[in-house]
């Protein structure tokens, strides 16, 4: 009973803590907005989910046999572990990463409170709660919140080891956590060392009365090398079996070698790069020829480290309006108002803040845990300070002599945002000015002065002259207007609705605000205006998914069916984001018999894959579950208004594999049917409503492309 009054106690007091708070805020932000439609993969999540199917598919690492690099593995194997537990579905696959990204608030916690006080703790939290660059990232494919996750925990260990009883068990974890962030980015490598060098100096010397030198210097180096000895085992592995399968030892990747050649001013084009990287079967061979061509390179022409060091800055701390800053099912979406703000205040606004505030903490007096309060070389070397500085100056060092983008702010983050956090609390106390004059006017305040002025002129300049103020401005318009025509269609006034969308696409050359407006016209039945708003978003963005379901499905409800066909099949589209996308918003009025694959079953279909010709007719095949919206053919009897409660679903189905037993249900009953090889037409009875979706639950099989396959499917009607 004891222990369990004390377990309670302990669970109690975690619930009433205010990060515990925070961390179900920050859950639940994420969760929101990973609850919209799946985005759209961009950057390295398009090679990151094709590795992790590939291991999931058992066919290894043949991915990289091919590609420019060979990645970290680390990443690629904690996506295929999520895809291998929700069965595939990459959309339910981020969830572990929601749950990392929370997590990290608790780091982010933790690791402030050992530096700093638990007051900043609570202010670096809630940073880390708001800062919008955390919130997206948790529902993307990327390595940075894995990432961020393992450096926080190795850093924070790392720490405690010269305070504890059990340093060398303390290291041995440290090492192995450090070898597992090295393991997702290798930009960690250089840190490693000089983890291990902190550790050696802040390892306590043990009374010289009862050891020799000799035992006392090994006391202290033991812990350092454990650590080292933990990290190289940790890494061990990957490098044995890079060695074994490619002639020669990889440690961990190979982007560096395509940074020498692709970022240091090359004399072909990027693809072309790309093409001959590509051409190269073996990833260490292909390491060798990109350092060998960038290293060439550099001998003609060492001042272009020099010249790359300004951009560098620039991409790594300017403002850009990239795919990742937003979860969108296409990049050519327009971004609500609401959403686009919330980017603005607690993205772009708040990452100034941050980057400000972390300059600034060098104002601070010698008064927190990050500081020493004595100008011994000794203290402020063993300071946890120098470990910090350490780490952020090495990134920002790499990433200019290498290749910067905005995204890499994540190797920053975890140790700005204490300094930020330490910054605001100190600066909140009273006595501001006495805390900024000791500051300024301490025995080291030309060194401070000259720094923080410094620093914040190369920041704000950059910000001030790279922020794409267009940009937002036009997105603001564009966003304000089409929220107060949406208010104006809820409160049923489309005239002015409509009035608000032409305002937005005038203020911004979009195609959303002029799908809107065809949306609020096709219900006041003016077709005409529909059709050519639907036709001028089209026109501005070909390939965008929405215009082409939107239009063809008015085309196809005023009958005319070419021009329907011609707008679902238009060029550059993706056919089964189409049909995916129109399954979720068309809510199109279903026909009594459907031709699937025949063109004009968009937004009658889901679960089934793009048409093809098989076995001489035009079909789809299904996945494991398919669904297909059919409704009843018009009665013309004097009891049309009553619900038939039976009725007679024809199918022409085929299973080429082999015969197959599926599930067909219906809102009323489930039944089974065989399905035969060849095609043939089934005819069962099924009870029904006006409209229903037929529900096909179907063995499958695996094809060459990957794909799930069940049955072919060729057309489906409802009779009475």
């Amino acid at each position: 009973m004891h222990n369990q009054h004390t377990i309670s106690m302990r669970l109690a007091s975690i619930v009433r803590h205010p990060c515990f708070s925070m961390l179900c805020i920050a859950f639940i932000l994420r969760l929101a907005l990973w609850a919209q439609p799946l985005h759209e993969p961009a950057n390295d999540e398009v090679e990151y989910i094709a590795v992790a199917r590939d291991l999931i598919a058992g066919r290894g690492w043949v991915f990289y046999d091919t590609y420019r690099w060979l990645r970290a593995p680390l990443y690629p194997l904690f996506l295929a572990g999520s895809l291998w537990l929700t069965n595939g579905d990459l959309y339910r696959a981020a969830l572990p990463n929601l749950l990392l990204s929370t997590t990290n608030i608790g780091l982010a916690y933790l690791l402030t409170r050992k530096l700093i006080g638990s007051g900043p703790a609570r202010l670096a939290a809630l940073i880390s709660l708001l800062l919008w660059t955390n919130v997206t990232f948790a529902s993307l494919y990327m390595a940075e919140t894995l990432f961020t996750f393992l450096f926080s925990i190795a850093l924070i260990i790392s720490l405690y080891i010269p305070k504890t009883s059990r340093p060398l068990l303390l290291a041995s974890i440290a090492g192995l956590v450090y070898g597992l962030a090295a393991l997702t980015r290798s930009a960690i490598l250089p840190f490693i060392p000089i983890t291990a060098i902190w550790i050696w100096i802040n390892i306590p010397r043990s009374n010289p009365m009862n050891r020799s030198y000799q035992s006392q210097l090994v006391a202290q180096l033991l812990p350092s090398l454990l650590f080292l000895v933990a990290t190289a085992l940790t890494i061990a592995p990957w490098t044995i079996r890079n060695t074994l399968a490619y002639g020669r030892p990889i440690l961990v990747e190979t982007g560096l070698s395509y940074n020498l050649w692709a970022f240091n001013e090359p004399k072909v084009e990027l693809d072309t790069i790309h093409r001959t990287l590509e051409a190269i079967p073996n990833p260490a061979d292909r390491a060798d020829f990109a350092t060998a061509q960038g290293l060439e390179h550099l001998r003609e022409d060492p001042a272009i480290l020099t010249r790359k060091i300004w951009p560098n800055w620039v991409f790594l701390t300017r403002v850009k309006p990239i795919q990742d800053r937003f979860l969108m099912e296409s990049y050519y979406d327009s971004i609500d108002f609401p959403l686009f703000t919330a980017a603005l205040i607690f993205d772009d606004i708040l990452y100034i803040l941050i980057a400000l505030s972390a300059i600034g903490f060098i104002l601070l007096p010698a008064q927190t845990k990050l500081s020493t309060n004595t100008h011994n070389l000794q203290s402020h070397i063993q300071s946890p300070t120098m470990l910090i500085i350490a780490w952020l100056m090495l990134c920002i060092g790499t990433f200019l002599l290498t290749h910067g983008e905005a995204r890499y702010r994540h190797f920053l983050f975890p140790l700005l945002i204490p300094y930020s956090a330490a910054c605001i609390w100190e600066f909140s106390k009273p006595g501001l000015w006495q805390r900024v004059r000791s500051g300024f006017f301490s025995s080291t305040w030309p060194i401070r002065s000259m720094a923080v002025l410094a620093l914040t002129w190369i920041f704000v300049w950059n910000i001030a002259t790279s922020y794409p103020y267009s940009w937002a401005a036009e997105n603001l318009t564009r966003g304000w207007y089409t929220l107060i025509g949406d208010l104006a269609r809820r409160i049923g006034q489309p005239q002015a609705a409509i009035n608000a969308y032409r305002a937005a696409a005038e203020a911004q050359r979009a195609p959303d605000p002029l799908l809107r407006l065809g949306d609020t016209a096709r219900t006041m039945v003016d077709t005409d205006t529909a059709r050519n708003a639907y036709r001028s978003a089209q026109l501005l963005i070909p390939a965008y998914v929405p215009s082409a379901a939107r239009l063809g499905d008015l085309l196809r409800a005023l009958g005319d069916q070419q021009g329907a066909r011609a707008s679902f099949a238009a060029p550059y589209i993706d056919q089964q984001m189409l049909s995916d996308w129109a399954w979720r918003n068309l809510h199109s009025i279903p026909e009594h018999t459907i031709d699937i694959g025949g063109g004009l079953d968009i937004g009658y279909t889901n679960g089934l894959f793009p048409a093809e010709i098989l076995a001489g007719a035009t079909a789809r095949w299904s996945g494991p579950h398919a669904s297909i919206l059919i409704g009843l053919p018009p009665n013309n009897d004097s009891q049309r208004n009553e619900l038939p409660s039976t009725g007679f679903l024809t199918l022409r189905l085929a299973a080429p594999q082999s015969l197959v037993h599926i599930q067909i249900c219906t809102s009323q009953r489930c039944q089974m049917l065989s399905i035969s090889p060849a095609w043939r037409t089934y005819r069962i009875p099924i009870a029904i409503n006006t409209t229903e979706v037929i529900e096909l639950y179907s063995p499958t099989f695996l094809a060459p492309d990957g794909r799930q396959l069940g049955i072919l499917i060729d057309t489906i009607t409802l009779t009475r």
